[in-house]
Parts: structure tokens; C-alpha cells; sequence
């Protein structure tokens, strides 16, 4: 079964992307574009995914970019059933939407790790970005917290996966 070993590598790779995004928000007032800081910062050359970017890319830009088009890794990688053009699907509105060969070489480099990665993507890739328009403003509270669960509540999507549920002591 590869599905935990594709899993593994799609996490070390958002590790990875994070570093980067860290790494860049250091020195981003300091180059105009992802080109420069990669040419002169070396602590930036090491991370491959910069060399797939538009090189007329802003920092700042991927900065905002690679937020949006990751942020909902954790979660998918973590749910029961993968959810893989949702994956892929970000990665490329949000960081290559302009960017076909950028994208077609990430896609090659995820591939070696993930066969997958990349395929059976809707023509029109979709952001994840409706996710934040469900917000409510900071003014607005939300529902009280609970402190027990009640019976009719849905468990947490990760009460068990991929662990098994643990005994309770009562």
C-alpha cells in the first residue's frame, strides 16, 4: 500500500514549501522578484519549488500565493479518504495559474514521489479560497463551546484515522 508513503512525501514537501515561504518573507523587501532573490540569496536557491515560479513573480506575492494555495494540505492529508485533485488543484490556481510550463515541471518533480500528482484536474483550476469568505467577522461570536460532546455529535474526522480509537477509562 503506497497511500501513507504519498502522504509522507506530500507532507515533507509542505514542510518544505513553508521553509521557503519563511525563508522568503525574511528577505522579500529586499528583491523585486523571485528571480533575484533566488540568484541572490542562498538560502533560497536550495528550494526547487522557487525554480517552477514565474521569475517575475513578487516575494510578497508567493508569500500570499503559496498561503493559498497550501493552507488546506494538512487537513486533506490527514482525512480518511485523500481527496487528490483537490491536492493539485490549489497548488496550481494559486501559484501557476498563469504558469503552464512552471506547472507541467512542478507536476514532473511531484511525480516522482506521488504518480498521481496532477491528474484528473478540472479544466478550470478552483482556489481554496472560498473557505475564508465562511468566516465570520471578528465582531460576530460564534456558538458557545461545549465542553463534552454530545451523543449526537459527529466525532472529530481525526478520532481515528489512522489510528484505531483507544479505550477510555471510566
Amino acid at each position: 500500500m503506497q497511500d501513507p508513503y504519498e502522504r509522507r512525501a506530500l507532507l515533507l514537501h509542505l514542510g518544505d514549501v513553508l521553509e521557503s515561504v519563511f525563508c522568503l518573507s525574511q528577505c522579500a523587501d529586499e528583491y523585486a522578484s523571485i528571480g533575484e532573490a533566488v540568484k541572490g540569496s542562498e538560502a533560497l536557491a536550495g528550494f526547487t519549488l522557487l525554480g517552477f515560479i514565474d521569475p517575475k513573480m513578487a516575494p510578497r506575492d508567493f508569500i500570499r500565493r503559496a498561503s493559498g494555495a497550501f493552507f488546506v494540505w494538512p487537513k486533506a492529508l490527514l482525512d480518511e479518504t485523500l481527496n487528490r485533485p483537490l491536492l493539485a488543484n490549489t497548488v496550481k490556481h494559486d501559484l501557476f495559474a498563469d504558469n503552464a510550463k512552471g506547472w507541467d515541471a512542478y507536476v514532473e518533480e511531484r511525480r516522482k514521489e506521488v504518480p498521481w500528482f496532477g491528474e484528473a484536474l478540472p479544466e478550470i483550476a478552483e482556489s481554496a479560497e472560498p473557505a475564508h469568505a465562511a468566516k465570520a467577522p471578528a465582531s460576530v461570536p460564534g456558538p458557545p463551546k461545549q465542553k463534552g460532546k454530545a451523543k449526537s455529535e459527529k466525532p472529530s474526522r481525526y478520532s481515528t484515522w489512522p489510528w484505531p480509537d483507544k479505550p477510555t477509562d471510566a
